[in-house]
């Protein structure tokens, strides 16, 4: 019998056909069954000074920050997009602040930026508007910074409560002679003593203002003009300098009592006033001791730091933001990071239960928390009655 060479030949090659394209199927559904899916983060911005004599206002905030992302990834992240937290550094400084959102937006494509610089915040208000950012300040909250565009929101102390809860604790102590020193190196301590001085001048009281500035380390001209004054008490609205200028007052022979901000808490401001701080009575905010939620996370930021936070109106707000945002904004979107639809969510928050306690945004943007009197005694806070 003759054999077909030609036609086992088209067979073979028919074969060998098909089994090329049987091939390149299993390997290409192997191929998609095992594929890498890459899933784009959602990235949140902090900008806040992380070193310098300003530290304790952002060092503790970018932890509680951290821990809240945590939080949010070990639950499943928002519709199945992991949050990514990216920092910068700008040391309370405005043109460091500037700097750093241009980083953020331009490299990182970050939308929504949690930033703790007062003055920053003004700074960068136009931009944000315009690159459709949304801005958090979880440090200061006021009518003032929320109307700056519709882009900016505050869940924080307010500015304001600071300036007047002093002033109405010296008027209630019936001293009506204060010699006040505040920091330019952002508007925020001229903020406070303006409202300070509308309290206070308001009750009869009398003041001698002088101001400093950030980088200054000799404070004698500014006190000794103060001291011509014979003030019975002395208010000092700065950072870590404020340890400085109440050795040097001690120094010249003011006598008269002090009276701080919350940043009289930072480790650096005692070391530097050289046991002169004790006593201070200053404006300061801490959680409700039935807060359970805040007790937690007070535990929480032990175990990750091996301390409590220095100053919780720094830590506590900046908590509230992240899981507000990751826990109500961002699912209620399905992770969709839209400018316009995050305002209408952050604007629609009532009756929010965080640690800082119950949260409600008005309708300007600003969630105020008010501050009150405390007295450090052996470097720690404790509530005036």
């Amino acid at each position: 019998m003759k054999v077909n060479t030609n036609l086992i030949t088209y067979i073979m090659k028919k074969i060998i056909f098909l089994f090329a394209v049987l091939l390149i199927v299993v390997v290409g559904c192997i191929a998609y069954s095992n594929r890498i899916v890459v899933v784009e983060p959602i990235v949140i911005g902090y900008i806040g000074p992380l070193t310098g004599p300003s530290a304790v206002l952002g060092m503790d905030a970018i932890k509680a920050v951290q821990i809240a992302v945590d939080e949010a990834n070990m639950k499943g992240s928002v519709s199945s997009r992991p949050i990514k937290l990216v920092s910068e550094d700008d040391q309370y400084l405005t043109k460091n602040t500037v700097s750093a959102y241009h980083k953020l937006v331009d490299s990182d494509h970050v939308k929504i930026i949690l930033v703790a610089t007062y003055g920053g915040v003004f700074a960068i208000k136009d931009l944000a508007k315009k690159d459709g950012v949304i801005v958090v300040d979880p440090l200061d909250c006021n009518a003032q910074l929320a109307d700056a565009s519709n882009n900016i929101f505050c869940v924080a102390t307010e500015t304001e409560s600071i300036g007047k809860s002093l002033a109405q604790r010296l008027i209630v102590e019936k001293k009506l002679s204060a010699g006040v020193m505040y920091s330019t190196k952002d508007i925020f301590m001229s903020l406070v003593t303006d409202s300070f001085r509308k309290t206070y001048e308001a009750a009869g009281g009398k003041t001698t203002v002088e101001s400093f500035n950030y980088d200054d380390k000799d404070f004698k001209t500014q006190l000794s003009k103060i001291k011509a004054a014979n003030p019975n008490a002395l208010v000092l609205l700065g950072h870590d300098e404020t340890g400085v200028i109440m050795k040097e007052a001690r120094d010249i022979g003011i006598k008269a009592p002090f009276l701080a901000t919350g940043t009289i808490t930072s480790p650096g401001a005692q070391k530097a006033a050289q046991g002169y701080a004790e006593g201070t009575l200053f404006a300061y905010w801490d959680a409700s001791p039935d807060n359970v939620l805040a007790k937690s996370f007070n535990n929480k930021f032990i175990a990750s730091v091996g301390r409590s936070p220095i100053l919780p109106l720094t830590t506590h707000p900046a908590y509230d933001v992240v899981n507000i945002l990751t826990q109500k904004i961002l699912p209620s979107i399905s992770g969709n990071v839209d400018a316009r639809k995050i305002k209408e969510g952050l604007l629609g928050i009532r009756s929010y239960a965080g640690i800082t306690g119950e949260i409600s945004m008005g309708s300007n943007g600003a969630a105020p928390i008010s501050e009150s009197i405390y007295k450090l005694v052996k470097g720690m806070p404790v509530k005036v009655d």
